[in-house]
């Protein structure tokens, strides 16, 4: 586990390429930015409506068989 305040500063010190990669992970792992997004129904559906038919497992639920 490293704390948001060590990863930002982390990214702010370190060169590139290495800072873009933390900053891309804190994107996607800290901040939600490529999950918590709303889909417009002019431009696509979600993945459980194109394929009803497939039992999809919710993070939570997987994360549920380590508790």
């Amino acid at each position: 586990y490293v704390p948001e305040d060590q990863l930002l500063k982390s990214i702010q010190e370190s060169p590139f390429p290495a800072n873009f990669m933390a900053a891309l992970g804190h994107s996607m792992s800290v901040k939600g930015d490529t999950t918590n997004f709303e889909i417009d129904p002019s431009f696509g559906v979600e993945a459980t409506e194109l394929y009803p038919d497939v039992k999809y497992t919710s993070v939570d639920n997987y994360l549920n068989a380590f508790v």
